[in-house]
């Protein structure tokens, strides 16, 4: 059986070959070969910047004659939560690619949050106190920050996850917020905040000046990489003297690995729910 290991896409090549990294780790895990793709803009990325193998999207695959060569596509999606994306974008644009021929059929599997599973909580805590240890905090404030989204249902699944995270760093933080790194204007969009500069401002004013940004993002994209948007929000109060120190994006963590895998095992054995099966 053939997966297609799904992420929203990139520009950068860091997200790109982490991708990979999964991808082969989850292969070599499961027997079973897993392809990495962005939903869009990954097949963007110069070659050069990637080992000299093309990245690849959904999006280019979609249009291309690779995609007449395959008669089912299991969707895996790297997502934490029922994003547009995989509960609308992929779903439709697969839908066009099966009606070409009455032999195809595809599946999308679960994102990776499941109530009740706390892995990713428990992985969060984790990178979160390894990034503690590394510069030498003791009981830092702890920002959990999100890139923010115009739905309720992906915010609970930031929300949900967040409470446990307090809970298992427990007295190990002098304090604790989810917020989100952006968000849509108008009250209806209010369940996004605190955001993140409003909230190290705050900090900052009340004496606060070790912080730890637990990113909740799984791969190092425009937002999450190395001088991104969180690195530019941080920035100013950096400047005044916050120390800021951001914990290793989610998808380095091997639970990650754990929980596709299960992914793949529930599929095997006709477990789970399933986001779409046509």
């Amino acid at each position: 059986m053939e997966y297609f290991l799904i992420d929203n896409g990139s520009l950068r090549a860091g997200s790109v070959l982490q991708m990979r990294e999964i991808a082969q780790n989850l292969s070599a895990r499961t027997g079973h070969s897993v392809r990495p793709f962005g939903l869009m803009h990954s097949h963007k990325v110069a070659p050069s910047e990637l080992g000299g193998l093309p990245g690849q999207s959904m999006q280019e695959f979609l249009a291309s004659e690779r995609a007449d060569e395959v008669d089912e596509i299991r969707a895996l999606p790297f997502f934490l939560g029922p994003s547009l994306a995989i509960t609308d974008w992929l779903p439709e644009n697969l839908g066009l690619w099966k009606e070409k021929t009455d032999s195809r059929k595809f599946r999308i599997l679960p994102p990776l949050y499941q109530s009740g599973d706390d892995r990713l909580a428990q992985a969060m805590s984790e990178l979160c106190q390894q990034a503690m240890k590394n510069a030498g905090f003791h009981n830092p404030y702890v920002a959990m920050v999100d890139h923010g989204t115009p739905l309720p249902e992906v915010n609970q699944v930031r929300e949900e996850v967040g409470g446990k995270v307090e809970e298992f760093l427990g007295g190990s933080v002098g304090g604790f917020s989810t917020c989100a790194m952006e968000r849509r204007p108008g009250p209806e969009y209010d369940f996004n905040d605190p955001l993140l500069e409003d909230l190290l401002a705050e900090w900052f004013a009340n004496g606060v000046r070790e912080v730890v940004l637990s990113q909740f993002f799984l791969l190092p994209g425009r937002h999450a990489g190395p001088g991104g948007d969180l690195a530019q929000i941080c920035q100013p109060l950096i400047d005044q003297g916050m120390k800021i120190i951001r914990a290793e994006n989610l998808g380095k963590h091997p639970l990650i690995i754990d929980i596709l895998r299960d992914r793949i095992a529930d599929d095997l054995s006709d477990r789970g729910v399933l986001l779409s099966d046509q």
